[in-house]
Order: C-alpha cells, then sequence, then structure tokens
C-alpha cells in the first residue's frame, strides 16, 4: 500500500473509534454533552483571557505614549513600595542570607545591615540591590565576622573600646 492508502485507512479508523465512542447507546449522550459543555468553557476562557491581555496591551501602550508626549521620566516608587520590590528581588537567589540582612529605605536610596561571611557576598548583595529598578543609590553597612559595622568604628575608636571577644567554652 502506498503512503496515502495508510493515512486514509488511519484517518478512517479514527474517525471510526470517535463515532463509537460518541455514539455509544448507552454512554454517548452524556460524553456528547460533556465535550458540548467543556468546549464552551473553553472558548469562555479564552474570550475572558484575550480580553484582559488586550486592556493591558492597550494600558502599557498608553501610558509609555503618555510619557513620551510629556516628556517626563516615570515616577520611581519609594518607601514601602520600593523595599518590597528590593527584598522580591534581592531574596530570590537563595544564597543570600534573608535573617542576617536589615534593609531600609529613604527616599529611594537604600540602606544595608547586617554581617555577612566573606567580602563576595557582601558585593554580590550590593550589586543585586543597585539592579533594582527605583533604586538610585545604596549605603552599604555590611561588615565581616569580627569587625564592627563601618558605621560604629569610628564611634567604638573614640571611646578607645573595642568590640567585645565571644568567650570560648574553653576560658571559662
Amino acid at each position: 500500500m502506498t503512503k496515502q492508502k495508510w493515512i486514509a485507512a488511519a484517518v478512517l479508523a479514527a474517525g471510526s473509534a470517535v463515532a463509537t465512542y460518541f455514539l455509544d447507546p448507552d454512554n454517548g449522550k452524556a460524553r456528547r454533552i460533556r465535550v458540548v459543555e467543556r468546549s464552551g468553557h473553553l472558548v469562555r476562557m479564552t474570550g475572558r483571557r484575550l480580553a484582559r491581555e488586550s486592556r493591558y496591551g492597550l494600558h502599557t501602550l498608553l501610558a509609555r505614549a503618555r510619557h513620551l508626549v510629556a516628556r517626563e521620566r516615570p515616577e520611581f516608587a519609594e518607601g514601602r513600595t520600593l523595599l518590597d520590590r528590593v527584598e522580591s528581588e534581592l531574596f530570590r537567589d537563595r544564597a543570600i542570607p534573608h535573617g542576617r540582612l536589615n534593609l531600609e529605605v529613604e527616599g529611594t536610596t537604600v540602606v544595608l545591615r547586617g554581617e555577612l561571611d566573606d567580602a563576595d557576598a557582601m558585593f554580590k548583595v550590593e550589586q543585586a540591590v543597585r539592579n533594582v529598578p527605583g533604586v538610585t543609590a545604596v549605603k552599604s553597612l555590611l561588615h565581616l565576622p569580627g569587625t564592627p559595622a563601618p558605621n560604629k568604628a569610628d564611634a567604638l575608636a573614640a571611646t578607645g573600646r573595642r568590640r567585645p571577644r565571644a568567650v570560648s567554652k574553653d576560658q571559662t
């Protein structure tokens, strides 16, 4: 047999199977009703999704056109909105320790506080925060274990005190 005859035979067999499935005297009517209901649902959901996507695209296009016409820069988030954005972008990377960092926002400047294990981790955190849209500056008060925080070093030196060392079990 030729290739066309094989394809025709496969289509005929598939059509026969579908007809048998839907024209079954016992369950055929229920199967036909289910197909009609499911296809109606699929059409409704597709229509809603297309409407939602087209509204989003239209409003995005209008906002960008408004910025171009007004020649204004879009305003950046400040305060809690920017802090939430920075946290969600920063802590997406599971290698960054969540509990060892404290973030504050002053306008569009992000202040980083905390103690990290190495300088590479500190650099990685600073760069990740700088890459967040809306952050104009980063003030890093991060420090390594055993060293005072950058904002505390001058105060400790002025009083002549050093950071207390941890006492090990052997010394007690």
